[in-house]
């Protein structure tokens, strides 16, 4: 997968999040997923991970990624993201990439109500 790829996939992936589409954002993810966050929830599988998707209590939902970092050779990147549905959350994720699905999802976020400029506004790059 290209960096441009890359960039493509999370755009769709935000895109089928705000439209409630779990079927759709699920699909980005490979079968045999591993999705969490070290210290609070993992889910393992597709099947799992659509079913929290779809458990989000009737917010609508929006994700903006901040910062992009893609290495094509190793397919792995580190995103800035703020997540918006039943809470604010802005984090960071590890994602490690595989036969053009995701194959590992590692985040690490903090619920904040604040703008992500806010947030980050005395370390920002």
């Amino acid at each position: 997968m290209t960096n441009a790829e890359f960039k493509d996939l999370l755009y769709s992936l935000a895109d089928a999040w705000s439209r409630r589409d779990y079927a759709t954002a699920a699909n980005f993810f490979a079968e045999d997923v591993r999705y969490g966050d070290p210290t609070r929830y993992s889910f393992n599988g597709r099947a799992e991970l659509r079913a929290f998707f779809e458990d989000d209590e009737g917010y609508d939902q929006r994700t903006v990624w901040h910062n992009i970092v893609f290495d094509e050779e190793q397919q792995m990147a580190a995103v800035e993201y703020t997540y918006d549905g039943t809470y604010r959350y802005h984090g960071t994720v590890l994602i490690k990439v595989e036969d053009g699905k995701i194959k590992r999802w590692r985040e690490y976020q903090h619920i904040d109500p604040r703008e992500w400029e806010d947030l980050v506004a005395t370390t920002a790059f």
